[in-house]
C-alpha cells in the first residue's frame, strides 16, 4: 500500500514537473515573439501582433463605422481620464484596421501616446511598437491604460533632424528609392513618430528612438484612406 502511494505522489510530481517545464519554454517563445528584429540600423518588426492590428472580429456582422466625429469625441472623453493636459493631434482612418490616433501635450505639443480606436466597437487600445516599449513618460500597464510620471524628465540624444535622415535612409534602403519620410512628425518621450511617403502620398509610419537611433517600421495598420489632423 506505501509503495503504491509513493507510486502516485511520484507520478503527481512528474506531471508537475513537465507542466512547469511546458509552461516555462511557451512563456520564454512567446515573450521572444514579441521582441523586434535587429534589422540593419535599428529595430524592424513586422507587426508585434501577429500582423494587421483589429481588434474587431465581426465587420462583416451589418454593423456600421463610427464616423470619425463620432471616434474624436470617443477619445477626447478618454483622455479626460488624464487631466485636461492632452489632445487629440492627428487621426489616421484606415480601410480595414483599428483608427490611429496621436495624442500631445497641449502645455508642451509633445507627443505624449499613440493609440488604437476600434472603428465599430470605439474601443481604444494602446498602440503596440515603441509607444509601449520606448515611451519615457507615458507607459502601458496591465489592462490596456496607462500610467505616467508627471515629473518625468527626458532629454534626446538624437536630434529631430538627425532622426528623420535616419528614417528616410532606412525607407529608401528598405522600400526603395520612391519612398520617403518628410520632415512632419511628432516628438515624444523616447522616439519619434514619422509618416512614409510615397507618390506625396501617406503609406505607412515608422519611429526613431531619440536615444539610440534605432528605427521600429510599422506596417500593420494597412491602406489609409484619411488623415485628420486636429492640432
Amino acid at each position: 500500500m506505501r509503495n503504491k502511494h509513493q507510486l502516485v505522489w511520484g507520478m503527481i510530481l512528474f506531471v508537475s514537473i513537465a507542466v512547469l517545464i511546458g509552461s516555462s519554454i511557451w512563456l520564454f517563445l512567446f515573450a521572444k515573439s514579441a521582441e523586434p528584429v535587429v534589422y540593419n540600423q535599428g529595430y524592424y518588426n513586422s507587426g508585434m501582433m501577429g500582423g494587421r492590428v483589429n481588434s474587431n472580429q465581426n465587420q462583416n456582422s451589418g454593423n456600421e463605422k463610427l464616423t470619425p466625429d463620432q471616434i474624436l469625441s470617443d477619445v477626447e472623453n478618454y483622455l479626460k481620464g488624464y487631466g485636461n493636459n492632452l489632445q487629440v493631434a492627428d487621426i489616421f482612418v484606415f480601410k480595414d484596421a483599428d483608427y490611429y490616433v496621436s495624442v500631445e501635450e497641449k502645455d508642451t505639443g509633445t507627443g505624449a501616446m499613440e493609440i488604437l480606436v476600434n472603428p465599430y466597437t470605439g474601443q481604444i487600445y494602446p498602440e503596440p511598437g515603441p509607444n509601449m516599449r520606448w515611451n519615457e513618460k507615458y507607459s502601458m500597464m496591465m489592462g490596456g491604460s496607462f500610467r505616467y510620471n508627471a515629473n518625468a524628465t527626458y532629454t534626446a540624444k538624437v536630434k529631430q533632424t538627425e532622426a528623420v535622415k535616419i528614417a528616410d535612409d532606412f525607407v529608401k534602403n528598405q522600400l526603395g528609392e520612391g519612398y520617403s519620410v518628410p520632415g512632419e512628425g511628432h516628438a515624444f518621450y523616447g522616439y519619434y513618430t514619422f509618416y512614409i511617403k510615397k507618390d506625396d502620398k501617406v503609406i505607412g509610419m515608422l519611429s526613431v528612438n531619440g536615444l539610440t537611433g534605432k528605427v521600429w517600421y510599422r506596417d500593420w495598420h494597412g491602406e489609409l484612406e484619411q488623415v485628420i489632423s486636429e492640432h
